[in-house]
């Protein structure tokens, strides 16, 4: 395969997920490890691989190649979406190879001030916003504001092309990177189309695989995920592809990134989230490993990785 994109289509090929190799899986060390003695091996995916660093690229290019199948992108000139980030930057782009120019993004008042420039920089318009107790939140603004003329809103925490992106182009890497030796899978909770989509391929696969998603404690502040009460906000069955949920907080996750930075593995604090909770998982098991065991008599644990630090450098400068 040259890697080689020419022709009228060249970005819209460049941005197909199709096009591309397999992401790289890759195995934590022991220094982050602390359970590899026990046979556990903790493996991160690494998302920020994909031309547009982040994960939130693979459901904006499925949910607006889905759209464009289906006719609903016909005489429309603008997407809304609410968006903590990474899901605006990559419609924003994305939608330009689909005929679109114009993208609008409902984002948090409090946004890392590292992503709102990257939304810009993308071209897309941020429109900032404080869920008030009482009034419409975020999503469901986009969707009004959707049905209007012109615009259409693709509906990232309902639309089945989110989790059918994972399920179609990250599941399969997974399972064939381990050769169908996965013990266990770890994820943010955001969307959930990360959990479910991914989550559904490795349980048809094997009953036996344990799916962990983690949540945000209550009062932490982590980009692209969210807490158990505004979980509540989203429309997936996400509690049903669930065999267990752990909690994490702001300080561990930025903790865990920068341990995954300097180790070389450029994961943003979403990563550091992922890993700390899986981190917890492992340590409420650690007198249980038999039940995680494959074939192999070892445990195969995959977490993804959805971005890079870059967006977030500013909030590292607490810790050391």
């Amino acid at each position: 395969m040259k890697n080689v994109f020419s022709g009228k289509n060249s970005i819209k090929d460049f941005l197909n997920p199709d096009s591309h190799p397999l992401l790289p899986l890759v195995e934590l060390p022991e220094s982050l490890n602390p359970f590899l003695k026990d046979g556990v091996h903790i493996f991160a995916k690494l998302m920020y691989f994909l031309p547009l660093l982040n994960i939130k690229s693979l459901p904006a290019f499925n949910m607006l190649a889905e759209a464009e199948k289906s006719g609903k992108l016909e005489r429309v000139d603008t997407i809304i979406e609410n968006s903590s980030g990474n899901t605006a930057f990559s419609l924003a782009i994305t939608a330009r190879a689909f005929g679109i120019k114009n993208m609008q993004a409902i984002v948090p008042f409090d946004i890392a001030q590292g992503k709102l420039e990257l939304i810009k920089l993308s071209g897309a318009k941020p429109i900032l916003n404080k869920d008030i107790l009482g009034e419409p939140n975020g999503i469901i603004k986009a969707k009004e504001i959707g049905k209007q003329k012109g615009f259409f809103n693709p509906g990232q925490y309902e639309n089945e092309a989110n989790p059918k992106a994972m399920e179609k182009w990250i599941a399969p890497q997974i399972w064939d990177q381990t050769d169908g030796n996965i013990s266990l899978f770890c994820a943010g909770l955001g969307t959930t189309g990360t959990i479910l989509g991914i989550g559904r391929y490795l349980k048809n696969k094997s009953k036996k695989i344990k799916i962990v998603g983690v949540s945000c404690i209550q009062g932490s502040t982590i980009p692209g995920v969210r807490t158990l009460e505004k979980l509540k906000e989203i429309s997936f069955d996400w509690n049903s592809i669930l065999d267990s949920r752990v909690e994490t907080d702001t300080n561990d996750s930025f903790k865990k990134s920068l341990e995954l930075c300097r180790m070389g593995i450029l994961a943003g604090p979403s990563s550091g989230f992922v890993l700390s909770g899986l981190l917890k998982f492992l340590e409420e098991k650690k007198n249980n490993f038999e039940e995680l065991r494959n074939k192999k008599n070892e445990v195969v644990a995959v977490f993804i990785c959805p971005d890079t630090p870059l967006p977030y450098l500013d909030k590292y400068s607490t810790l050391s």
